[in-house]
């Protein structure tokens, strides 16, 4: 027979001599594995971000007026490069193009350079067949924002851009409610406020020849002035120059100045250009700034937009009173118990 081998023993005086090497690192001190502060350099990351949307707008501006004088082909249109820079600034969920925007009367301001689109509870009410086969058309219902693209800003092309957005301001867009919660969910019926106001703004590339941002901001104020709360638009942008937004000193918080987003508070106090020179910061990370906080604050209302699109919501019942079918019972003896929250009485 042969002998089974012997598993060869570790002497007892190595094995502490190992168990104590591992034991030799001491134990270090967790209380320092703390997050480094990154808040400077993401926010420096976003706002270079926008600065380079910018130039790269401008950059494209510029090559289309070289073509233009030429009369060359200027490839993709202004608009088109503004859309795609704002896509890359805005959050996903949110669908940027272009497009009419109708109301449920059929009403409409004319084709927009710039939608922004809720088409996860909404869908357009016309869409082509085809890739880029024609124009969309969205309800007024689920549009977030609207904006006017112009090469340059003048006081004609001024009063053009807002002429187009206060038309859609204009348009009929049932309010959602001030607490509304979601937009299948309404908090509260509470009326001091609304929760679907409609963004607008107007982008520029430059100021046209023979007027400047004084001028452009002066007479932007004075037609404002002649508008109600929520026809105002809420920013202009001139690229490489300035952007204006609105204000309002919140008496709650001891005059602080907020931003005026026509949701609520703004609604019931007197409210004043806010202006954002280049110098201060980007006029486009101003104007996204602006976007992404009304975006934050804003939820729409579907819940009839299928009805109010229809061609025709007429219908017909029964004129014979037997021609019904009557509930279950054990739906009826259901009503015989109290219920333990408080609801409209059925019967």
């Amino acid at each position: 027979m042969k002998k089974s081998k012997k598993t060869k023993q570790t002497p007892k005086s190595a094995r502490r001599k190992c168990s104590s090497s591992r034991r030799s690192s001491p134990i270090p001190d967790t209380s320092k594995w703390l997050p480094r502060d990154a808040s400077s350099s993401l926010s420096a990351a976003f706002s270079k971000e926008c600065a380079n949307a910018e130039r790269r707008i401008l950059s494209t501006l510029e090559h289309e007026k070289n073509f233009s004088i030429d009369r060359y082909d200027s490839g993709l249109p202004f608009e088109g490069i503004v859309r795609a820079e704002l896509a890359k600034l805005i959050p996903k969920r949110y669908k940027i193009t272009d497009g009419l925007v109708i109301d449920r009367d059929g009403k409409t301001a004319g084709n927009c350079d710039v939608v922004i689109f809720n088409e996860l509870w909404f869908s357009p009410i016309k869409s082509p067949q085809a890739q880029d086969a024609g124009k969309l058309f969205f309800p007024i219902e689920g549009v977030y924002a609207i904006g006017e693209i112009k090469q340059s800003i003048s006081e004609s092309t001024l009063d053009e851009a807002m002429k187009k957005l206060i038309i859609c301001h204009r348009l009929q867009r049932p309010r959602t409610y001030a607490h509304r919660i979601v937009e299948n969910r309404e908090g509260s019926e509470c009326k001091h406020g609304l929760t679907n106001p409609l963004f607008s703004f107007i982008l520029a590339g430059s100021i046209a020849n023979g007027t400047n941002f004084e001028r452009i901001n002066l007479r932007f104020f004075e037609i404002s002035k002649t508008l109600k709360r929520l026809e105002i638009i809420t920013v202009l942008c001139i690229l490489n120059v300035g952007a204006i937004s609105w204000g309002f000193k919140d008496p709650l918080r001891n005059g602080e100045v907020r931003p005026a987003l026509f949701l609520k508070d703004d609604l019931f106090h007197n409210i004043f250009p806010v202006l954002s020179s280049v110098d201060i910061r980007s006029p486009l990370l101003h104007l996204i700034q602006t976007i992404q906080l009304s975006l934050y604050h804003t939820i729409l209302g579907p819940e009839d937009i299928a009805t109010a699109y229809g061609f025709d919501n007429r219908i017909k019942i029964p004129a014979n009173p037997d021609i019904t079918i009557p509930p279950d019972d054990e739906w009826k003896k259901l009503l015989e118990k109290p219920c333990s929250s408080h609801h409209e009485d059925i019967f």
